[in-house]
């Protein structure tokens, strides 16, 4: 078993560690040891706060840390924040996902959630949120930091930047490219590239 922590006791924090807890019932692999957060001092679903970022940079031992705030700008900042060389950062995939075949590639940190189905030619990038029900088809790349949240679809040849957050319900149709840094509404329909920093909201979604 591999001590394992949160960065992160907020809401997605607290459904990683129902998601680690998901994986241990299916194969024992992960000793959850609680969370650490910049925020929270108190015990959360009766684990334990273990102190902040100065208490994960100095802690002593090797220790897995799952980055679990959806944001992407505030995670790209929790992990610049760590700088401790006993810190390693899993790949967390929940045993209801279909994670697709062995083209398929996941960067450090990235996390996998429930229902979710994956095909063919799929390259998650670091620190990767792909949230619960959400598909994702043939040769999509998705970049560092970006949040995919709940029941979204991303078709065939979709490219998403890195930095992006995806709201829930979204469809995006095949061969786009969302640019760093975009942030696609709450059941958006895109239906064009969405430029660097938009934002788009609606059926077809447009800028705003």
């Amino acid at each position: 078993m591999k001590d394992i922590a949160i960065f992160g006791a907020g809401g997605f924090g607290r459904e990683t560690a129902l998601m680690i807890k998901q994986i241990n019932q299916v194969k024992p692999q992960w000793n959850l040891l609680g969370f650490f957060d910049d925020g929270i001092q108190k015990e959360v679903d009766g684990l334990p706060v273990l102190g902040n970022s100065f208490s994960l940079n100095s802690w002593q031992k090797e220790i897995h840390i799952a980055v679990a705030v959806a944001n992407p700008g505030v995670r790209k900042k929790m992990v610049s924040s760590i700088v401790n060389p006993n810190v390693i950062y899993p790949v967390l995939i929940h045993p209801l996902c279909q994670t697709g075949d062995e083209s398929n590639t996941f960067g450090r940190g990235t996390i996998l959630t429930s229902g979710c189905i994956l095909t063919t030619n799929v390259h998650l990038g670091e620190f990767v949120i792909v949230n619960l029900l959400t598909t994702i088809g043939h040769d999509v790349t998705i970049g560092d930091y970006s949040a995919i949240m709940p029941n979204c679809s991303l078709s065939g040849f979709d490219h998403i930047g890195s930095e992006c957050m995806i709201g829930a319900g979204a469809r995006l149709l095949q061969n786009l490219t969302v640019n760093n840094g975009a942030n696609v509404g709450a059941g958006a329909v895109v239906t064009k590239n969405v430029a660097s920093n938009a934002t788009v909201v609606g059926v077809p979604a447009v800028s705003v």
